[in-house]
């Protein structure tokens, strides 16, 4: 199996002098393997460097006008001769070994693209980005599972051309890197190749180092660049899974007066990166102390993502535009029984007719639109459109009343929700031994007629067990078992869960990830772009409680003033506690 190492440069001289002589001490047959180095424009003397090396290896030099380092790959690909191209960058120290193990890796597959780790050369700058990019580079081989595939799209995020290596008939086959996404070109192909039924590798054993003299400012200045943010959403739109993981969800993460910042400085007619430039500064003569240096690269991030959302708008067009792309906020609701009070049911569980009548009229007075969540997932898969103001009811137990009171409701608005099924006790009438009382459940007649009525049906186990207390195969039987139920009733597929009680833990939401798309548990707060789609997050809407906590529920996915009530009411029962204790000791 012949080689060809690919490296593109463009005025890096220096760093060739000190990172290439580490690829030519490499031990591999020199007949096998070829070193293509194709020069982007360089004008510090790159090409007489290169011309007066004597290497033990072919050494084959390619001068270009500068086109860019996607348009340089592009062109090693083309000279290349080896059946395997390997990529480095021209400031990577190759250890001892790799292109044997990149060699190796090849042997006997034909469809596999081998990916080795990248870290941050010990001899680079104290810098900011240096430690920024060394945090970066550690989590992300750090999460990385030698024994498994790369998956995609969700091991993408920090994906690198570098140090990695293919097949070169693939690369021809499906034309290179796209050149259309400067910056990105790497993960472009990868996402491009992965739906090809290309398999990734990781090789852990395999690694190269960096040589990381770039400055803090450039990092800056690349995100300022209308060119790296048009790429940023190129690749998004091209590729709508991969949204979750771009950078421009960030505009969906913040809260409260963080928003209000951030908000302010993409929208502000000047850029605010002046402002920073000081405190940047300071932190990078004083990043050796630990508390600067994490304050220093926090600010790096801010002011970085700052800057891309900023190029960004000026591509998407507005403001309006880029939000509804990427930074929705969806407040999830969450009732259990609408419906009568009587004497025999638990009134903490139930909010009457009327108040939830006057809820959903408050809604639709102020521009929500209730959706399902088949429509989240569209968005946030697809990219597809979703209202301005969208809102998310839930259901969980399906309760007979909820249709007799609720859904009817929600049709006269046009709204949808989701209703969450306990699947084996369907038209029961049943007590739970924690609540007070007993209710009856829908039947699977009442949720077929819903289902075909613009409400949403997910499962909610079918016997409503803690999960986290089972074992694997009754932990299958009951979130498996009742998707398998509810499509019995139901045509299209169903493809949300509720975790019952809200309890879950790594091998419940592993089992929901491996049987639904989404997943909606009982911890508060919004959901945006980057929420994991398997722990949605719904704040529960209590009896009793007024419009103002409500209206807090859809503003921040919870409410203060509750927190507040079950502060004191906690205090009070302390206090009760104590005294009453006391009372008995004497």
């Amino acid at each position: 199996m012949k080689l060809s190492v690919v490296i593109p440069t463009c005025n890096r001289r220096k760093a060739l002098e000190r990172t290439l002589p580490t690829l030519l001490a490499q031990d591999f047959p020199a007949r096998d393997c070829e070193i293509v180095v194709v020069v982007d424009g360089s004008t510090d003397g790159t090409l007489e460097f290169l011309e007066r090396q004597k290497p033990a290896f072919r050494l084959k030099i390619i001068p270009q006008s500068n086109r860019g380092q996607t348009a340089a790959r592009n062109t090693g690909i083309h000279a290349a001769e080896g059946d395997v191209a390997i990529f480095f960058d021209d400031d990577i120290l190759c250890p001892p070994g790799i292109l044997q193990q990149h060699s190796a890796a090849h042997a006997g597959s034909d469809s596999l693209w081998v990916h080795g780790p990248v870290f941050v050369a010990p001899e680079s700058p104290r810098t900011l980005l240096r430690y920024k990019t060394e945090a970066q580079y550690a989590s992300y081989y750090g999460g990385l599972d030698p024994a498994a595939q790369i998956r995609f799209p969700r091991d993408l995020c920090f994906l690198s051309a570098c140090n990695t290596s293919i097949r070169r008939e693939i690369l021809l086959a499906h034309g290179g890197f796209d050149e259309r996404a400067p910056g990105y070109e790497d993960i472009e192909l990868g996402l491009r190749l992965w739906k090809a039924g290309v398999r990734f590798h990781y090789l852990p054993s395999a690694v190269a180092y960096e040589l990381y003299v770039k400055p803090s400012w450039q990092f800056l200045q690349k995100r300022m660049s209308r060119k790296f943010a048009g790429s940023e959403l190129y690749l998004s739109r091209k590729y709508p899974e991969y949204r979750p993981q771009s950078g421009l969800n960030a505009m969906g993460r913040p809260r409260g007066w963080k928003q209000f910042l951030w908000d302010a400085s993409v929208r502000a007619p000047v850029s605010p990166l002046p402002l920073l430039k000081p405190p940047l500064w300071i932190a990078e003569r004083l990043c050796r102390f630990v508390p600067v240096r994490k304050a220093g690269v926090r600010l790096l991030d801010a002011a970085g993502g700052i800057e891309m959302l900023r190029s960004a708008l000026r591509d998407a067009g507005s403001w309006k535009a880029l939000q509804r792309e990427f930074g929705m906020k969806l407040p999830v609701l969450m009732y259990h029984h609408v419906g009568p009070v009587r004497p025999d049911t638990d009134s903490g569980l139930t909010v009457t007719p009327d108040r939830f009548k006057a809820q959903v009229d408050w809604l639709a007075r102020r521009g929500h639109v209730g959706i399902r969540p088949s429509d989240w997932l569209a968005w946030r898969r697809n990219a597809k459109s979703l209202p301005e103001r969208p809102v998310l009811l839930t259901f969980d137990d399906a309760y007979a009343d909820v249709a007799e009171y609720a859904l009817p409701v929600l049709e006269r608005h046009g709204f949808g929700a989701a209703v969450f099924v306990m699947t084996g006790r369907l038209g029961e009438t049943i007590s739970w031994p924690q609540r007070k009382g007993v209710f009856r459940l829908m039947t699977a007649e009442q949720i077929r007629d819903w289902g075909g009525r613009g409400i949403e049906f997910g499962a909610h186990s079918r016997t409503h067990p803690d999960l986290t207390t089972l074992g694997p195969s009754e932990l299958a039987e009951e979130v498996a078992g009742s998707q398998h139920d509810l499509e019995a009733i139901l045509r299209p597929p169903v493809r949300s869960f509720a975790y019952p009680y809200g309890t879950h833990n790594p091998a419940v939401s592993d089992c929901a990830r491996s049987v639904y798309d989404l997943a909606f548990s009982t911890e508060e707060g919004l959901n945006n772009l980057g929420t994991d789609p398997h722990l949605l997050r719904r704040t529960g809407v209590l009896p009793g409680e007024f419009m103002i906590d409500f209206a807090c529920r859809l503003r921040w996915g919870y409410s203060p003033f509750e927190r507040l009530r079950a502060r004191i009411r906690l205090r009070t029962r302390l206090k009760n506690a104590a005294r009453a204790a006391f009372a008995r000791s004497h």
